[in-house]
């Protein structure tokens, strides 16, 4: 009987992995004998019927190299590849969702609608993103990360199709949900492919890479679009067409990619949201909720009006100097997420929040003139400060559950992350047609810098009794998979 190819998810068996060439069964049958074969990388299962089924790590395969064909192995992409794939998807997917910012400005001008609806426009994507999320951001432990990642890039290029032929604001609500759904249903399955892949010697690679690619992403796809609405012809078209060419070969290589995942039971009863916060997490939980709301609702502001705000308040024409600001604050993001990706939860986010607070005074300092570079300087101090607390944010979340606890509990987290993300930019766009977008940015701006100042007062306070008894019990009771679990689910889970 051929032999099939299922590499093994190493993100959720890091610890029981070797380096050898061995493999490690994941299925369970009514078998009757089994004998493991260390030469050949294979794990022989007898059954009443006289047939074997082999079950091949990428690590196995690769150390056997041709030998794999006499296996009944299919060719496809290796593992190395494969792994770059989901490198290049994710940086994708993340270069789509900020590149529409840069032109919000320019479909405003040509259709002449409010801020409310600019501001309405975005926010639909982060609750279609959230929604999906919830619902089917797990489903690719069930039925395979292929078939996920194979719909998501379909409706992503879908919407990218959609934002190239709009010539109305109904266009562009149609092309953010559409963005959003397959962003929010690609992103678990991508994460985990990305660990998959990587295999357990580069776990600390996969790790920092789930938390680098969206500050890129957002910091790359804003100053792309930038550029090429300034300096490339027809400006709301390009950068589609060309994100429509990189999705089509993304679903090319995926389709061709081996898959990591078997099929199993529970992909319904996985689709029904489960969002929970246990009894003794709920202190530590409220305690990172201010750094939590500040970060994300600064990353929402900054993709949402920056660029509004750099046209209409600072008179700045040249739409590539507009998105500047918006790859100023990711970019800054991303650095302080390398530059800080060891340091201690509570020192990322007090010098974060103090960065965060700073950054954003210089903002509002640099409207009294308005002064442009004290403008630039600002939204850099603002990154700066934004990718040190989300990260060190991030770091004291995935301490807290139990492994069993961690689904629900970041379903709760990303609820309120999303909502930061999208509901006050929302609000925001009320406010600019009323009272006029400074003062909405500085009412917005206070806001954040308080929410920091709070986020770095309770880092500083000492943990209570309450905060720490689930790091005691979580060690105690895992004391392999805890450290790699934790430090996994801190670069899936660093994205914004």
């Amino acid at each position: 009987m051929a032999a099939d190819y299922w590499p093994l998810n190493v993100g959720r068996t890091a610890s029981a992995e070797t380096a050898s060439a061995t493999t490690t069964s994941t299925t369970t049958t009514s078998t009757t004998t089994t004998s493991h074969n260390s030469q050949s990388g294979r794990l022989v299962k007898m059954t009443g019927h006289i047939e074997e089924k082999t079950v091949t790590t990428y690590r196995a395969h690769q150390a056997f190299g041709a030998r794999g064909r006499h296996f009944g192995i299919r060719r496809r992409l290796s593992a190395e590849v494969s792994l770059w794939v989901m490198i290049v998807a994710y940086l994708g997917l993340m270069v789509a969702a900020s590149a529409p910012s840069p032109l919000y400005v320019v479909y405003q001008a040509r259709w002449h609608f409010s801020a409310i609806t600019l501001t309405s426009v975005f926010g639909v994507y982060a609750l279609a993103l959230l929604l999906t999320l919830l619902t089917v951001g797990g489903l690719s432990d069930f039925i395979g990360r292929k078939p996920v990642l194979l719909a998501g890039f379909t409706a992503l290029a879908a919407s990218m199709v959609v934002f190239a032929h709009a010539d109305g604001v109904g266009w562009l609500y149609l092309g953010r949900v559409l963005q959003g759904l397959a962003a929010g249903s690609s992103l678990g399955a991508l994460s985990a492919g990305l660990i998959d892949f990587a295999g357990p010697n580069r776990l600390r690679f996969a790790s920092l890479a789930n938390s680098l690619l969206p500050s890129l992403g957002l910091a790359l796809g804003a100053l792309g679009a930038g550029g090429l609405v300034q300096f490339a012809p027809a400006p709301t078209v390009l950068v589609f067409v060309l994100l429509t060419a990189l999705f089509a070969v993304v679903l090319i290589a995926v389709a061709i990619g081996p898959e990591t995942e078997r099929r199993q039971a529970g992909a319904m009863r996985s689709l029904v949201p489960r969002m929970r916060i246990p009894k003794r997490l709920r202190p530590e939980f409220i305690r990172t909720m201010p750094a939590l709301f500040a970060t994300w609702a600064q990353v929402g502001f900054t993709l949402s009006l920056t660029t509004t705000l750099a046209a209409a308040g600072f008179g700045l024409a040249d739409h590539f100097l507009d998105a500047l600001v918006v790859a100023a604050v990711c970019g800054s993001a991303f650095l302080a997420t390398v530059i800080m990706r060891n340091a201690s939860a509570r020192r990322g986010t007090v010098l974060g929040g103090a960065a965060l607070i700073t950054g954003t005074a210089i903002t509002l300092v640099s409207l009294a003139g308005p002064w442009t570079l004290v403008f630039y300087a600002g939204s850099v101090l603002t990154g700066l400060g934004l990718g040190s607390t989300l990260g060190a944010t991030m770091r004291t979340l995935s301490m807290l559950p139990a492994h069993s606890e961690r689904g629900e509990f970041f379903a709760s987290v990303y609820v309120v992350g999303y909502l930061a993300f999208s509901v006050p930019a929302i609000i925001a766009g009320i406010f600019v047609v009323h009272a006029g977008l400074v003062e909405t940015t500085v009412g917005y701006e206070v806001a954040i810098g308080l929410l920091a100042l709070a986020a770095a007062v309770n880092a500083l306070r000492p943990t209570g009794q309450g905060a720490s008894e689930p790091a005691t019990a979580r060690g105690a009771a895992e004391p392999g998979p805890a450290a790699a679990d934790s430090e996994l689910l801190d670069g899936e889970l660093s994205r914004a």
